[in-house]
Parts: structure tokens; sequence; C-alpha cells
């Protein structure tokens, strides 16, 4: 009898030690592929800015002089003020200045201002008073208020404003994104840099265009659904 208690016992620890490997491999491989998950999103968000880089970098210009003639610039909208900077949003800033630059060149004739607008907070009426401010008459502007987003602007070009060629205006991280939608959707658009500003100071606004790169696949796969 003792015997076949020891056989049962010792057959009863085989299988608690199969179990307990089996488990041990289900760990392993769990962590294995957990281990893989920040590479696939690192890997996807390379992949991403890579692509967009690739369509756009012969469509961008920093020099007046060097951009074709266009009839009309988008500025992509920014709020004016940045909370802690007594003169105001550099972003903002360089955009207006840009525009300026464009117009005062005569390398448009008409300045579209697309952002977000709302009962308080409006980026469209912001830009077109620091537009008129510095020489750009009120009757060449129009305003786009449902630019809630760069997706949204340029959809609005093709949508309302029935634009094929047009300059976008803006920093070049958000030129670069435009100008890829604006190129899925036919639109013969180019890209007029504004000034950036140092990438320490605006370390936050890099990191979080790397992942709006990757939100501009997703928009233009749910709008073809």
């Amino acid at each position: 009898m003792s015997e076949k208690k020891n056989v049962k016992k010792r057959g009863e620890g085989e299988k608690e030690k199969k179990k307990g490997s089996a488990v041990r491999k289900i760990i392993n491989v769990s962590i294995g592929l957990l281990a893989l998950i920040p590479l696939a999103i690192f890997s996807l968000v390379v992949a991403c800015n890579v692509a967009i880089d690739n369509v756009v970098s012969d469509r961008l210009y920093h020099n007046v002089d060097d951009i074709p003639k266009r009839s009309v610039c988008v500025v992509l909208g920014t709020t004016p003020y940045l909370k802690g900077n007594k003169n105001g949003n550099p972003y903002f800033n360089n955009r207006i200045a840009a525009a300026v630059q464009l117009y005062k060149a005569r390398k448009v004739d008409a300045v579209i201002l697309s952002g977000d607008s709302s009962k308080f907070y409006d980026e469209t009426k912001a830009m077109r008073k620091a537009l008129v401010k510095q020489g750009v008459p009120s009757s060449a502007i129009k305003l786009d208020t449902k630019g809630k987003s760069t997706f949204e602007s340029i959809r609005q070009m093709k949508n309302r404003f029935n634009l094929k060629e047009f300059i976008v205006v803006s920093q070049r991280f958000q030129n670069e994104r435009a100008l890829f939608i604006a190129n899925h959707y036919g639109m013969d658009a180019i890209g007029y840099n504004a000034r950036d500003i140092d990438v320490k100071k605006g370390y936050r606004v890099y990191f979080r265009e790397k992942l709006a790169r990757v939100k501009v696949f997703i928009d233009l796969f749910r709008n073809m659904l």
C-alpha cells in the first residue's frame, strides 16, 4: 500500500511540475509580447514621420524670394497668447510675420486664416487683427472658423473654398503635415515656413508633433470608411 501511495504522490508531483512549467511559459511569452509593444509603437511613429518627410520635402520654402506665386495663402491657427509669456505666442507671431511677408512681396493676393473659433476663443479674429495691424487690408482676408485641426483646415480648403493650389503658412513641422494631407486630396500645395523657436523651448510641441503624424494616417483612414 505504501508503495502505491508513493507512486501516486510522485505522479501528482510531476503533474504539479508540468502545470508550473506551463504557467511559467505563459508568463514568459506574455512578458515577451509586452516588451514588443514599445518597439512596435516606436516603429509606427518613425514610419509615419519618414513617410510624410519623403512626400513633402521638396515643397517647402524658407525664402520669400524663392517661393512661387499663388493666389492665396492659408495661415494655420494657434492661440496668440502663452501662459507666462509677456510677448505672446512666438508661433503665432512668426506665422503672422510670414503671411505679411508673402502679401507685401506680392506672392499672394489674399490670405485665408484657418483656426478654431468659439464664443470664448477665436484664433481667426486674433490673426486678422494682427495682420491688419501690420498693413494687410481686411478686404484681402478671409476667415475659416472651422479649422479645429490641421486635418480639418486642409479639408476646408478643398470642400469649402474649392482651392486647387495654395501656400500653407506655419512652422515647418506643421507645414509638412498639412502638405501631406493636401497631397492626399490632390491639391497642389506648397509651404512657406514661418520662423521656428528653439527646440529646448518648444520640446513639448516637438514630441507632440511626432505623435500627430500618426494621427494623420488615422484621420485619413477614418475618412475613407
